[in-house]
């Protein structure tokens, strides 16, 4: 009898302390919106939010409400439909933008935590600067001109993919203003070879910017 109480014992145990740890998690996801898990390990919603997210997103807002959280790619993302949750989100003290980014920043242009966390903050303190309010008039006029180009040179006739089109007028008007027309990529050659990686890298940026660090290696 005693052996059998001393066998019995630690399984108790084990088995009181699994279940009370069962009720702290159960309870401490209680304070937490709805979680959509999706059933494959890591993977989780991924797949079913690849394939239409903006859909998968609206029935999980009518299904879960305004706040919910989607598990997909190993990470977790929680949503913010309704304009006062927004505001309270963005006012939070425990929301950090650049911690928020600097993981994707790093996996699609190997950036170093280090150096992101040091020049971030100046970089957008002159990129505020620069495209702020009082500024971003003195762009506008060559925006205009370059758009206009650019939409003469594609004709009047013709089908294009949406995405496609988007990219082939914004790539070439962004580079000649950032850069200063006629300085960088003349060639037609090279403007459309450096379009093409520019489409590659744009349209794998989403997957790049999730992949675990050890298949980026």
């Amino acid at each position: 009898m005693e052996q059998n109480t001393e066998l019995i014992s630690p399984t108790v145990i084990i088995a009181l302390g699994c279940f009370a740890l069962f009720l702290c998690l159960q309870r401490k996801n209680l304070r937490r919106p709805p979680c959509i898990k999706g059933w494959i390990p890591w993977i989780g919603a991924g797949l079913e939010l690849g394939k239409a997210p903006l859909e998968f997103i609206e029935k999980a807002r009518i299904k879960y409400g305004p706040i919910f959280t989607i598990f997909a790619m190993g990470n977790r993302m929680t949503f913010v439909t309704e304009e006062e949750g927004i505001n309270v989100f963005l006012k939070s003290k425990e929301v950090n933008f650049e911690l928020a980014v600097q993981t994707p920043v790093y996996r699609t242009a190997s950036i170093p935590k280090t150096i992101f966390l040091t020049l971030h903050e100046k970089l957008y303190i002159m990129m505020k600067g620069k495209l702020g309010t009082f500024n971003i008039h003195q762009f506008i006029g060559q925006l205009t001109e370059e758009l206009h180009e650019q939409l003469e040179n594609l004709g009047t006739q013709g089908t294009m993919d949406l995405s496609n089109f988007v990219r082939h007028l914004l790539y070439p008007v962004t580079v000649n203003i950032l850069f200063n027309k006629g300085l960088f990529l003349t060639h037609k050659r090279k403007i459309k070879e450096f379009y093409q990686h520019f489409q590659a890298y744009d349209e794998g940026f989403e997957y790049g910017s999730q992949m675990p660090e050890w298949l980026l290696r």
